[in-house]
């Protein structure tokens, strides 16, 4: 309603203005003519009863044409209408959606914190079960926590952040695999030393969440191998897990907001994670692509515009060992 009350505006905003601009026009080139004509050397000719037909021809034709417009503009201006209207359109829908995702993601932690309150109060209970109420209330919160904290994120993400700088991106895969529960499960390899443009805490981000993904589906006996390297003006970095994998499909809509491969692991997660990763890396000017088998890993490929300042690749392997 409100988008077709805007389209109606904007229509008889756009057909007052075609109107007035042609009157104005007509008006000119009517007061042009008739100003400039030489009436005195038409009298002497004898032809002024022609000069007043051909004036009321000019006025007969100026205002035929603006019938034709009163008539056509409306229509015009409607498509126009349509044209200017679309991008609000797609963004009022997108944001319609957004919000829908998001009230339905913070009610399930909602609904499981008040149920659990409601059940601790329902009767009398031990110590035991009372505390066991309050864990379960206390995950839920940090779910809801970190459900917000990524809407934050989803929503500040093309702001533009003044702490920009060179980032080394093999220091940063370390200091992103140092904040993991389990940082022994990484092993790092660098080639060179790659550096990138870029916000610290925006780039760890990206890191932190495609290495805990990595961790959360694979089984905690294999290891997660992250590689750092240049590829001709890219940085690039890889993390390859033997995890569960994705099937094609899934691997499309890894990167939709809310989505999740695996409805029963959705207290794992909001769904936003890999969403936030594609709207920072594309505000670097970078792209990020999944490669994945069922049953066998996924590849996540992270391409950053390389820095000026980066040096000649000199290889260099970490072992697993060595980052704790």
């Amino acid at each position: 309603m409100i988008l077709r009350r805007a389209r109606w505006r904007l229509t008889l905003g756009f057909t007052a203005v075609q109107l007035i601009t042609y009157a104005a026009f007509a008006f000119s080139v009517y007061a042009f003519v008739t100003a400039t004509f030489d009436f005195d050397g038409f009298e002497e000719g004898g032809s002024a009863l022609s000069a007043e037909a051909g004036f009321a021809t000019l006025r007969a034709a100026l205002l035929l044409a603006f019938a034709g417009l009163v008539l056509v503009a409306p229509l015009s201006s409607w498509a126009l209408a349509g044209i200017a209207m679309r991008p609000v359109a797609d963004a009022l829908a997108a944001q319609r959606r957004f919000v829908d995702d998001a009230s339905h993601e913070l009610r399930t932690p909602l609904t499981a914190i008040q149920g659990q309150l409601e059940l601790a109060l329902l009767r009398p209970r031990t110590l035991a079960e009372y505390r066991a109420a309050c864990e379960k209330a206390l995950a839920a919160t940090h779910v809801l926590a970190a459900t917000a904290d990524d809407l934050l994120v989803a929503s500040e993400h093309t702001r533009e952040r003044p702490d920009v700088s060179f980032v080394a991106l093999g220091e940063a895969v370390r200091g992103a695999r140092g904040l993991l529960a389990h940082p022994e499960r990484v092993a790092i390899e660098i080639a060179g030393q790659p550096k990138v443009e870029a916000s610290s805490a925006a780039l760890q981000r990206v890191l932190v969440n495609i290495l805990v993904n990595a961790c959360r589906y694979s089984s905690e006996d294999t290891t997660i191998v992250a590689r750092v390297f240049s590829r001709g003006r890219w940085a690039v970095v890889e993390v390859e897990d033997r995890g569960i994998g994705m099937t094609r499909s899934e691997s499309r809509r890894a990167f939709d907001r809310f989505w999740q491969a695996d409805p029963s692991r959705t207290g794992e997660g909001s769904g936003l994670g890999l969403s936030i990763v594609r709207e920072i890396v594309n505000s670097l000017r970078g792209d990020i692509s999944i490669s994945s088998v069922p049953g066998a890993g996924t590849t996540v490929r992270v391409r950053l515009p390389l820095s000026r300042s980066s040096h000649d690749p000199v290889r260099s392997v970490e072992a697993t060992a060595d980052s704790v």
